[in-house]
Formats: structure tokens, sequence, C-alpha cells
């Protein structure tokens, strides 16, 4: 989700982008035509959609409307099962997309389990995270990324775990050697390619962590959109957990809200209220702060 303004404007995983009021009312079709649609972002009176092939960029209007289409970048690294794309604009006004791996666990090639930032017109490319599994989610908190990454699956109910990750620039992030602190199946007596940056924070395995947001409305703290376990024994996530920070640091995690189906974002509306999105359901929920 994108909030632009008094407009909220909702990725999905086809081949549309759908746009409505923040305040509520019948989603129309946008703009069509991707393949996997699911990343978008706005800056001023532009909105981004990142697919899985390219990252677009439109004209905002009246009442939503866009125009101008035009590819600001073409030919992303092919992530296989992890082809949908984030995408957000940092407080340095570039554009930051994740590119996720192909795989459950696997060695990766050329951009392949990354993030990269580019200028608004798609100029200036760059790497600025590798060995990063899969990452549907980050937010800025105090001038830092923070970022989501679901950790491997097929390794038991309880290891590794789903990740938080701040950002260093040009830092590798583990994968597929490490989920956390845990040595993943294949790679146990792997030599790393680079020192790995450790998790700053620990999620439940298999919780499915996706979007993050900092809220001003709670005080600086980040809700996590867990999207929920498919492969444990005992279903977790299919919530909205609360990360409360201290001294710019993530020390816990609890409940926020439960019920809101198979949540994938989380965005803060205009007057302070939590937008959640669910998949399943294909609703947006609003809850009142």
């Amino acid at each position: 989700m994108a909030v632009c303004g008094e407009m909220l404007f909702v990725g999905t995983k086809g081949s549309s982008v759908y746009s409505l009021p923040v305040s509520g009312g019948r989603a129309r079709v946008a703009a069509s035509g991707f393949s996997a649609a699911n990343g978008v972002a706005c800056s001023g009176n532009r909105l981004f959609v990142a697919s899985r092939n390219s990252v677009t960029a439109f004209d905002i209007g009246t009442g939503g409307a866009l125009s101008g289409r035009r590819d600001i970048r073409r030919g992303l690294a092919n992530s296989g099962v992890h082809s949908y794309r984030y995408i957000a604009v940092g407080p340095d006004s570039r554009l930051y997309v994740s590119l996720g791996s192909p795989c459950n666990i696997c060695l990766t090639h050329g951009l392949q389990g990354t993030i990269v930032s580019m200028k608004q017109d798609g100029s200036d490319f760059r790497r600025v995270a590798w060995g990063v599994r899969n990452s549907v989610g980050f937010d800025w908190h105090g001038g830092t990324m923070f970022f989501t990454d679901n950790g491997a699956d097929r390794m038991g109910d309880n290891i590794p775990p789903d990740e938080l990750d701040e950002l260093r620039p040009g830092g590798f992030y583990g994968f597929p050697y490490f989920g956390g602190g845990i040595r993943l199946k294949g790679f146990e007596s792997a030599r790393p390619p680079a020192q790995q940056i450790p998790p700053v924070f620990d999620f439940q395995a298999h919780v499915a962590t996706l979007g993050i947001h900092f809220f001003h409305s709670l005080g600086g703290d980040a809700l996590v959109a867990e999207h929920g376990s498919w492969n444990r024994t005992v279903p977790v996530g299919r919530e909205v957990v609360r990360v409360r920070f201290q001294g710019g640091r993530p020390v816990s995690v609890a409940t926020f809200v439960r019920g809101v189906g198979r949540p994938v974002d989380v965005k803060e509306a205009p007057d302070g209220s939590v937008l959640v999105s669910d998949d399943s359901g294909g609703a947006i929920y609003v809850f009142k702060q």
C-alpha cells in the first residue's frame, strides 16, 4: 500500500494496481498490464509500481487518476518464487526495491537476494544489501532503514527465525549460509563470502513477516504484518504485531491485532489510523487511534 495524500494505492499479485480514498470507499483499477504489481510507493505527485520485471512511474492527478506511464527500470532479476517486489522512497528521496532469492535455500546469482536503490528516474542503480532471502517490507526510523526478511522453510517448526534487519549500505545478511544465527540446510560447512550482519531482532520462525511501518501515532514503534505460516505443525502468525523501540533499537514484540485474514502491509493514514491490507479477503482494514 501507498498513502498518497488523501488517496490510497494498493498493489496486487495480479496485473492491476487499485486506488481508493484513504477515508474509505469503492476501489477502482488505477493501472493494469503488469506482471505481479505488488510494490507501490509515492513521492510528491508521482506513483511508482514495482512489478516482477520493472519499475514504472506515473503522475498522480485529481482523484488519484494516473497518467504519463513510463518504465524507469526494466529487466529486474529473476526472483522465481519470491518475485513479489516491495518498493519505498527513502529519506534521501531515492527508490529502494527488494529483489528476492529464487528458492527456499540455494546459491543466488547476480542481483537475486538483494535490496537495490536508484534515483527516481531509474538512474544511479546500486546494490545496498545482499544475502537477503526475501524482504517484502521496509521503512525508516531515525534515518535508518529497517527491513523484514522471511526465514527458510523445511528446517522444522522452530528454526530459522524470521528477521528484522538494519541496513548498513553494502552489507551482507547471511543467506543462504545463515538464517539469523542458524546455519541453513546444505550450507552448514560452507564458507560465507563475507561477514554476516546479524538481525537486530528475531521473530518466531514461519510467521512470514512482510510489511513494516513506523507510526507517529504509536510513539515511533513499528507495526509488522505477519502473513502467517504454511508449513508449520501448529500455525503461527496471521496477525499484526507491535515492535517496541527504545533508544532506536527494537526490544520486544506483542500482538497488536488479530482477525485480519492474512495481513500483507501496514500504513498510517493522515489522521493516525492504522491501515492493514489482507490478501486472503481482498480487504483493507482501518483501526482508529
